[in-house]
């Protein structure tokens, strides 16, 4: 939309910004200006609208230097013509309370540590004068005020405002950076409409004498906020009203304690660190301002009710959350859902290290098992090279050709165990072998069982046969394993490799795996009832190892596929391919 401010405009408007200082003082004057012309008169008219208009370079709102567009300048120009034409004494001093209100969200911010004392010289001259001549005059129409009162609003109480020309400003106010606390600003335009009506009130029972109105009105003021100062902060005994004030701002409307014994429970019963973290948000999405949102965190991402709205983000450890509410949040809201993230994400921490440390105890005990048959196997395994290193090599029956065949790779593969047994901190290197070689060996191994093979291999390359040889196993003891409780269940064998790409895929026609059980797949050790559950963990530890990954393909009823891919930029760095 077109803009009714042209450049000089701008350039005006960013000088005038630039000197609050000036632009204060001169709207105070203005102000008091009109205050002392005739009630209803043009000259009020004038100064009034000097004032507003100053009054628009320096409020704490929008900033000065922002264009105005069409509507918004006509809306603008139309309320202040009305106000202007029918402008009253009661008009006048509304403004004045709104002004006070205004100055009081400025006076009392604990951001404002040093400017807040030129803002005060402004606050006290607004209250003065409002008090001692805009109430009296303009809304109660006193003729017959005392003389001495009448001289000091109108000529001596203008001079206080040469304070506001040698009173320090702050470096981020003259940067047109303005801080405002509304909270304070509407309690102050309160407290300013309950003395003026106060002191009207209390006229009635001072002889209509107004001073003295005033007066009493502000003595029971100040003996009220004394009292409600020592409620709310006592120096012994109970803890006061801000113990209440702030228990309430932490509810926000919502019973706080009832959600942190939700939690704490869900803690307690809950061993799975993402279910904990799923339930816990949906606790939080039962909120009736809270629409939904999304989480990302090491176990994956996700989300919960309706992700649309007012976003607000929040991050803790490694957990990132995303809450999308029906409006945009206050500060007190803020506050309370960085809370509620605060204690979701400690939770959800504390759930993942549990996991951790009892992966880490499993693999110990598994550990510790191994070491104890670790001295009988290296002698078995020592036997039984020593028998194979002596087996003749020209003997021409086919059982003695394949013994011939196999026997050099076996006793390389018993050497390579006897050393890991020797030195198991040591990480030796899969020995390569052809993909032919080591498919035909799979075929032969398979030959006449009841496991459908097949393989697309146009070229030749080495792969790490112990690696898919553990893969091999692991996987077909899985689906053996199934055949047991599901008889007629199909195993099938699929390889492909070429020059990019290399897959080894075992499937099976069972039942799908468990989605609690897909969780934690390949990052730890699954617990079943035989054996120790370890083998596909191994296996993907050493695939991760040697460039290649372990996934589940497919995981549906009647198509379970397990796959061992080939990474391209992991296999590279370690030199495969």
């Amino acid at each position: 939309m077109a803009s009714i401010s042209t450049p000089p405009a701008q350039r005006l408007s960013k000088l005038l910004a630039g000197g609050r200082r000036w632009v204060v003082l001169a709207m105070l004057l203005a102000l008091h200006a009109a205050l002392l012309s005739e009630p209803g008169g043009i000259f009020q008219r004038i100064w009034l609208l000097v004032h507003f208009g100053l009054f628009l370079l320096w409020q704490p709102f929008i900033d000065a230097e922002q264009e105005l567009e069409v509507l918004s300048a006509v809306l603008l120009f139309a309320i202040t013509a009305i106000t202007l034409y029918y402008v009253s004494g009661w008009m006048i001093v509304a403004w004045l309370i709104l002004l006070l209100g205004i100055l009081g969200g400025r006076v009392f911010t604990v951001h404002a540590a040093m400017r807040n004392r030129f803002y005060l010289v402004a606050f006290t001259y607004v209250l003065t004068i409002l008090l001692l001549w805009a109430v009296p005059v303009l809304i109660l129409g006193a003729k017959d005020m005392p003389e001495s009162v009448a001289l000091f609003a109108t000529t001596v109480l203008p001079f206080s405002l040469t304070l506001l020309a040698v009173l320090p400003l702050g470096a981020q106010e003259r940067e047109a950076g303005q801080v405002f606390d509304f909270f304070y600003a509407v309690l102050v335009f309160q407290l300013g409409v309950v003395l003026v009506l106060g002191s009207v009130a209390l006229m009635r029972f001072t002889n209509e004498n107004y001073i003295g109105a005033v007066a009493l009105t502000m003595l029971g003021f100040g003996l009220g906020l004394f009292v409600f100062a020592v409620l709310w902060n006592p120096t012994r005994g109970f803890g006061g009203l801000r113990t209440y004030f702030s228990r309430y701002l932490l509810s926000v409307g919502m019973p706080f304690e009832l959600w942190m014994r939700r939690v704490a429970e869900l803690a307690e019963t809950e061993a799975d660190s993402r279910r904990f973290l799923e339930q816990a948000l949906t606790e939080i999405a039962a909120l009736e301002w809270m629409r939904g949102g999304t989480w990302r965190s090491p176990d994956g991402e996700g989300t919960f009710g309706d992700a649309s709205g007012h976003a607000s983000r929040f991050e803790h450890h490694d957990l990132e959350i995303i809450f999308h509410t029906e409006i945009e949040l206050s500060p007190a809201l803020f506050l309370h859902m960085r809370l509620l993230a605060q204690v979701v994400g400690e939770f959800y921490e504390g759930k993942r290290r549990e996991n951790t440390l009892r992966r880490n105890a499993y693999l110990q005990a598994v550990h510790e098992t191994g070491a104890r048959l670790t001295h009988d196997v290296k002698n078995l395994l020592q036997s039984l090279y020593a028998i194979t290193s002596m087996a003749p090599r020209d003997s021409n029956d086919a059982y003695a050709g394949l013994l011939q065949r196999q026997l050099p790779q076996l006793t390389k593969r018993l050497h390579a165990t006897i050393e890991k047994l020797r030195e198991p901190e040591v990480a030796s290197g899969d020995l390569p072998v052809d993909a032919h070689a080591w498919w035909n060996e799979l075929e032969r191994r398979f030959a006449g069982s009841d496991i459908a093979l097949r393989a697309t291999l146009p070229t030749h390359r080495d792969v790490p046969g112990a690696l898919l040889d553990s893969f091999i196993e692991n996987t077909l003891e899985n689906a053996r394993a199934k055949r047991e409780r599901e008889p007629g269940l199909g195993i099938s064998i699929s390889f492909a490799c070429d020059a990019r790409r290399v897959e080894l895929t075992v499937c099976d026609s069972g039942s799908a795996v468990p989605e609690p059980m897909v969780r934690t797949l390949f990052r730890e050790p699954i617990e079943r009832g035989s054996g120790l559950g370890i083998g596909l963990f191994h296996t993907a530890r050493l695939a991760s190892q040697a460039g290649y990954v372990v996934e589940l393909r497919a995981n549906r009823d009647g198509e379970v596929c397990f796959s061992l891919l080939l990474d391209a930029e992991s296999a590279s760095a370690h030199g495969q391919g």
